[in-house]
């Protein structure tokens, strides 16, 4: 492509790093000596299809910069009485990226070299019959010019969303931290001693809000109910499922007489058609138990909770095997019920499956073992057994954990 063709239309669009740039009709502010006719510098502007404004004073080029805001100022430097240095200095007060662009008829190489480090951005040598070259140095400026305020203006854009996006979430922090207050006073106080039974239990959860959830009241004949909850998986919506859970608690204890449920599964049929009329996403595993202290007996159900609960005493541990669906997922499922003597000192110890998340064994039934081995070993309190399981020094716990004890003397 020869040069009468490459700018034969001054219009052109130029395609660069995915932006594109018209660097044709461009305002170009000329500073030259006065004339009583137009230059030939004007002519060969305005017939390259540029417009152009000329001023030939320090103030005029100043007042035209910050009123029109040209897209390059062209300093004609032949003959001119201004000071140069100072023009540009204060050109570029006004416009840090300004395109400035020397032309000379001589070479004045000295004070060329000065001006460019005072701020020029270009120079040229201009000699008759050179336009084509002038609209290429100024068409070149021009689009550096353009792509430099192009990604000023996306830096900034950038920069304001970033700040947007920072206040928003410290607003979404802010609302979850009150959630998790609210949730955290949804929760029965802990250590609680009830009769010779103590409640003791620890959330950790992987975000702010958790949908782990524990509750525990003692029974109108006495008896102590306790569960621990964990919602599928985690965060707000999770956390909003305890919510229903805490208030089908307050429903149990107050009505427990009138629904009349008579063991651990039958609580546990009641809480899946309650959770069923809900029409949740989440569903829910739990562990129920009700503790006998006339009987010294505990009574069980489990609904898919796992690892399951590990009842320990003076010389033993063991899981309380049993198994049982989620809720809130079937409409008529069987939860089963047992009973186990208490030793005389015990501790049920349980668990969400978060647990596993954190430990470094490789199977399920590994894992399984050193919990149970840990219990074994005599941590049977919350703080224990957190620290012996390397919890409390895990940063950002990638499920929630929670750990639940209930322990009392017959």
């Amino acid at each position: 492509m020869g040069e009468n063709e490459l700018f034969s239309d001054h219009s052109v669009w130029i395609r660069c790093a995915g932006i594109r740039l018209s660097v044709g009709n461009s305002e170009i502010l000329v500073v030259e000596q006065p004339s009583d006719a137009e230059s030939e510098l004007q002519r060969l502007l305005q017939d390259s299809g540029f417009n152009t404004t000329n001023v030939t004073t320090e103030g005029d080029c100043l007042s035209q910069i910050r009123t029109s805001k040209p897209d390059l100022v062209l300093l004609s430097l032949s003959e001119l009485t201004l000071d140069a240095h100072s023009l540009i200095r204060e050109i570029l007060k006004i416009d840090a990226a300004m395109p400035i662009i020397l032309t000379s008829v001589n070479g004045e190489e000295d004070r060329l070299v000065s001006l460019l480090e005072a701020g020029a951005t270009d120079f040229l040598r201009f000699m008759s019959g050179q336009g084509t070259l002038l609209k290429y140095v100024i068409d070149k400026s021009i689009q550096r010019h353009s792509i430099h305020q192009d990604h000023i203006t996306s830096e900034e854009k950038l920069e304001d969303l970033n700040l947007k996006l920072g206040e928003n979430l410290k607003i979404l922090e802010r609302d979850q931290q009150a959630g998790f207050r609210v949730q955290r006073g949804m929760m029965p106080p802990t250590p609680t001693t009830i009769g010779k039974v103590t409640f003791d239990h620890r959330i950790f959860p992987s975000l702010i809000l958790s949908g782990d959830f524990i509750d525990y009241f003692e029974l109108p004949d006495g008896r102590m109910l306790f569960y621990i909850a964990d919602v599928s998986g985690h965060g707000a919506s999770s956390a909003f499922v305890t919510v229903l859970l805490k208030s089908l608690s307050r429903r149990l204890q107050r009505d427990f007489e009138s629904l009349g449920l008579d063991s651990p599964g039958s609580i546990l049929v009641w809480l899946n058609r309650e959770i069923l009329q809900c029409d949740l996403e989440q569903h829910v595993t739990m562990f129920l138990g009700i503790v006998n202290c006339d009987e010294n007996t505990l009574e069980y159900s489990n609904a898919a909770q796992f690892p399951g609960a590990i009842l320990s005493g003076d010389d033993l541990a063991q899981f309380l095997e049993i198994g049982g669906l989620p809720l809130g997922l079937y409409q008529s499922p069987e939860y089963d019920s047992r009973s186990v003597l208490l030793p005389l000192h015990f501790t049920i110890v349980m668990f969400s499956d978060g647990v596993f998340e954190i430990m470094p064994q490789q199977t399920l039934k590994a894992k399984e073992e050193h919990l149970l081995s840990v219990v074994k070993c005599g941590k049977r309190d919350v703080e224990a057994l957190a620290e012996q399981l390397g919890i409390e020094s895990t940063r950002n716990v990638p499920d929630d954990i929670a750990v639940f004890t209930v322990a009392g003397v017959r």
